[in-house]
């Protein structure tokens, strides 16, 4: 069996929506032109539509993983004069840590433990702290816990903060208002909630970090989005984009717009729901923190998750998320962005059963 053929309940890749598999099947074309630079000019316009930034925010289009864009957006948003505060509750929220510890940027932890819910008196101890950023997973992708927005934007808002969100989980699963919300920048992917190939991930910044990009010296050449400032005013980039993906962002773009972005996320809450409320009766629990709608982390009594894993890919031919560490024992992720249909659900359910022997 190809690998192709698998059913996808993960995160990323997802399972691709047929209209993608088609734009994916034509010639790649040449980019240095003007055609494709109206394209990228609509990518761009509808981009900032639907994560509600305000019209004078910018879009830097990287060839690249999510990783990537969270580092190139630190590396250009900050240096060692400022102070960043890291809320760290799982892998993701450690990778903002090793990136600020690569780059010698100041900042502290909120650390979180595996179940702890993340509420307004953690952030007590670091009010008046000379903090000037706060990075956040805002959907942590290895526990899945929905960290509170208002809580954090509140607190931003207190002390004066630039808020960067990593929203490459969550976006286009759960509802995100970049202006209201006073987000200074959002970083996504496509390979998640956009239901595209891996290549490309995406950094909104709004018109205060702007600023503070033009006044920062960054030392890279691949990463410096002054340059991408300069090149998208053509609709280019400075460097090889995945002019490939780049097409399918489009095509997906405008599916979006005329099904409404509202509608778009009610599609994954739907199928979120019916799914967890299916599980109820199984030999099965959820995490009691917020969740996404995108990833219901499933844990289980004894440490058989990999098994599970296994069960379910090389007989079944269905995969879900496995998870890291020690968690990952007892734990897998079922996704709910993608092609997937209600009946998609039940099967898998169905599976849980057969392995369970009920």
């Amino acid at each position: 069996m190809k690998m192709e053929d698998y059913k996808l309940f993960t995160i990323g890749p997802t399972q691709m929506y047929q209209s993608t598999v088609d734009v994916r099947s034509n010639v790649v074309p040449y980019f240095r032109t003007p055609e494709f630079s109206e394209l990228m000019l609509d990518n761009k316009r509808l981009l900032k539509k639907i994560q509600f930034a305000s019209d004078d925010s910018e879009v830097v289009f990287l060839t690249c993983s999510g990783s990537g864009a969270m580092e190139a957006t630190v590396m250009n948003c900050f240096n060692s004069n400022d102070k960043l505060l890291v809320i760290s509750g799982g892998t993701f929220g450690q990778r903002f840590e090793k990136i600020c510890e690569i780059h010698n940027i100041p900042f502290e932890a909120l650390k979180l433990g595996e179940d702890e819910t993340l509420v307004a008196s953690h952030f007590d101890k670091f009010e008046d702290k000379g903090f000037t950023g706060l990075l956040v997973n805002i959907d942590e992708t290895y526990t899945g816990q929905l960290y509170d927005i208002n809580i954090i934007r509140d607190f931003c808002d207190r002390n004066n903060l630039y808020l960067v969100v990593d929203a490459i989980s969550s976006f286009l699963a759960d509802p995100y208002y970049m202006e209201k919300n006073h987000i200074d920048a959002t970083i996504i992917s496509s390979q998640k909630g956009l239901c595209l190939a891996p290549g490309l991930s995406l950094v909104t910044l709004n018109p205060r970090m702007i600023e503070k990009v033009e006044r920062n010296n960054v030392q890279s050449l691949y990463f410096d989005f002054k340059d991408y400032f300069v090149n998208m005013k053509r609709g280019q980039t400075p460097f090889t984009p995945a002019v490939g993906v780049c097409f399918e962002l489009n095509d997906m773009l405008h599916k979006i717009d005329e099904q409404g972005i509202e509608n778009r996320i009610k599609e994954v809450e739907d199928r979120c729901f019916y799914f967890r409320n299916k599980i109820k009766e199984l030999p099965i629990y959820l995490p009691s923190y917020p969740l996404s709608n995108a990833i219901s982390p499933i844990r289980f009594e004894k440490d058989i998750a990999m098994d599970f894993f296994a069960y379910l890919k090389d007989e079944k031919h269905i995969m879900v998320n496995p998870v890291g560490g020690e968690l990952g024992k007892r734990s897998i992720r079922v996704a709910h962005v993608g092609d997937l249909k209600f009946e998609d659900y039940d099967n898998l359910i169905e599976e849980i059963k057969v392995f369970f022997g009920m």
